[in-house]
């Protein structure tokens, strides 16, 4: 075990870390504790089938077109979020997420770990806020859709980046320059709240976009 994961392993928080392929490299024992699989288990399995997580109205998030293992040019910043992900033993649990990207010249270090995931348990009280803080759905698709947000174009830009193309490819999707791109995403930052791409791709899920 190297460094970085012996450091992992001390954590009160469940943590592992998958590669670009989205495939588990590590686990830490929080991790077998919160959600009931061994370590063997779970190595090489990928991210998106051993969580199943799905946001707290039943709508799935991972799958195959996460975008999070491939947003890896530039480190960007993850915001945390809640996720409803199964238990081995079936049982669903909620938990709030944080992701850190591993800086490149560290990948043989961490065993070709991308990106290390924290999960921590909501509990009751930390539920009841967020539960107060989401506002309701008329709220956000208006928010969304309303006049000085975002553009039918900016939708389908994030809707393509929440499937995990990068900025070449949504260019050549759209017979634009990527620098076209590029100032979309500069005008969609401001205007969801968010600071990077990955952020941005995360509020693509949670609102549908994808």
């Amino acid at each position: 075990m190297n460094a970085l994961q012996s450091i992992f392993e001390q954590s009160t928080d469940a943590v592992f870390g998958i590669d670009v392929a989205g495939k588990v490299r590590f686990a830490n024992s929080d991790f077998e504790k919160l959600l009931g699989h061994t370590r063997e288990q779970v190595r090489g399995s990928r991210c998106a089938t051993l969580l199943c997580g799905t946001d707290m109205h039943g709508k799935a998030f991972c799958g195959e077109h996460c975008p999070i293992p491939r947003t890896v040019e530039g480190h960007p910043p993850v915001g945390d979020f809640d996720l409803v992900v199964k238990r081995a033993d079936g049982d669903s649990v909620l938990v709030n997420i944080g992701a850190c990207y591993t800086p490149r010249k560290l990948l043989e270090e961490t065993g070709q770990v991308s990106v290390f995931f924290s999960l921590r348990r909501v509990s009751p009280q930390r539920l009841l806020q967020r539960m107060a803080s989401v506002p309701a759905k008329g709220a956000v698709t208006a928010g969304i859709h309303g006049r000085g947000r975002l553009t039918s174009r900016e939708k389908e830009i994030l809707g393509l980046a929440a499937k995990g193309m990068n900025t070449a490819q949504i260019a050549s999707r759209l017979c634009v320059s990527a620098q076209t791109i590029r100032s979309h995403f500069k005008n969609i930052y401001p205007k969801i709240g968010v600071h990077s791409r990955a952020e941005a791709a995360v509020f693509a899920f949670q609102h549908g976009l994808h």
